[in-house]
């Protein structure tokens, strides 16, 4: 009866030991080089060496002169007479192959037949995927969600324009401050911070003239370009406007990315109280050469409510055409003193984060 229990427990010590010390290369895979050539290996480690076979459905080859390191592996074959250096890893559930075929590389991916690896065949412990480093930073939210946190630059409180220039010749900003609140000076044009941004989170609260006139583009038109690109209202612009019961196309009411994405929502407030514009702003990137690596995406949080959900964006604003992309790295943050004859919005609050 010992002998059996024990018989047993050596057994089963010795199944998991053999599971655990499994190399992740270990098994048959299945796939083709140069998306042509099906091949199927079958490989076994033993320690720093490698065994096995390397074939197709017309048989297969003795694997000669076979290396592990960790989970990159190297080894020799013979095919009509040469000998064929082949060199591979393995990463997840997938093997990378790399053949020299006098003198041509001929690469492809392999799939593991029947399943699991080596972490896949023992039950793993908590803390194999917890991650300790790096540490994030601590950053001290304000008492509300519109108050800026500790780490936010702030580009307007309500008492001065000292982080604003003109667009037109980078002089001192001149809009209206009073009361805590920015009012748009239409003869002046539009300004823009002193800093150049990329990736950031920026808070801006606006309003609409309670007594506002006129209708659709006319009644209350502004906008918050998210990259300045140039002079005048070149750049990547989300409109601001009175869309509460003031029908206007779909692309350019408030909360749109002006021509190009239709809000989701309509979260508008009437004209006379304030609304809010939480925004991500995922700058695009460019190749040396100027096309796009990867397109700029927002995300628009209007009055609580999401208007657009990670959009990307197919290139700049325009009034007349196709949006582009034109590279840049960084720019200012833009904000559009409009030429229609309703009466000039407000701003106050802004702050902005750098991500």
């Amino acid at each position: 009866m010992k002998r059996k229990l024990f018989t047993s427990l050596f057994t089963l010590l010795f199944s998991l030991t053999m599971a655990w010390a499994q190399s992740p290369i270990d098994g048959k895979w299945t796939g083709k080089i140069a998306d042509d050539y099906a091949l199927t290996l079958d490989l076994k480690t033993e320690g720093a060496g490698l065994t096995g076979t390397i074939g197709n459905s017309d048989g297969n080859l003795p694997i000669k002169n076979g290396k592990v390191t960790g989970n990159e592996f190297a080894f020799q074959t013979e095919y009509q007479g040469s000998t064929l250096p082949v060199k591979g890893r393995v990463e997840g559930e997938k093997l990378y192959l790399s053949v020299d075929y006098n003198g041509s590389e001929l690469n492809g991916t392999f799939t593991k037949q029947g399943g699991g690896t080596a972490t896949a065949q023992r039950k793993m412990k908590p803390e194999e995927t917890e991650v300790w480093d790096p540490v994030p930073k601590v950053v001290t939210p304000g008492k509300t969600t519109a108050d800026a946190p500790s780490d936010a630059i702030i580009l307007f409180d309500g008492k001065n324009l000292d982080q604003w220039v003109s667009v037109k010749d980078k002089s001192p900003a001149q809009w209206t401050v009073k009361n805590g609140v920015l009012t748009v000076n239409k003869a002046v044009g539009n300004i823009e911070t002193k800093r150049s941004f990329k990736n950031y989170q920026l808070h801006i609260e606006w309003k609409i003239p309670e007594k506002i006139t006129l209708t659709g583009q006319s009644r209350g038109n502004s906008g918050i370009f998210l990259a300045s690109t140039g002079p005048g209202d070149a750049g990547y612009e989300l409109q601001v406007l009175d869309s509460y019961e003031n029908k206007t196309y779909s692309n350019g009411q408030a909360g749109s990315i002006y021509k190009q994405a239709i809000p989701l929502a309509n979260p508008n407030k009437k004209p006379g109280e304030w609304q809010v514009y939480d925004i991500i702003w995922n700058a695009p990137t460019f190749n040396a050469d100027g096309s796009v690596q990867s397109p700029a995406r927002v995300t628009v949080i209007f009055n609580g409510v999401v208007v657009q959900n990670n959009f990307e964006l197919k290139g700049e604003t325009v009034y007349i055409g196709q949006p582009q992309y034109k590279k840049y790295d960084s720019a200012p943050i833009k904000l559009q003193a409009h030429g229609d004859p309703s009466e000039p919005i407000s701003f106050r609050n802004i702050w902005v984060r750098e991500l």
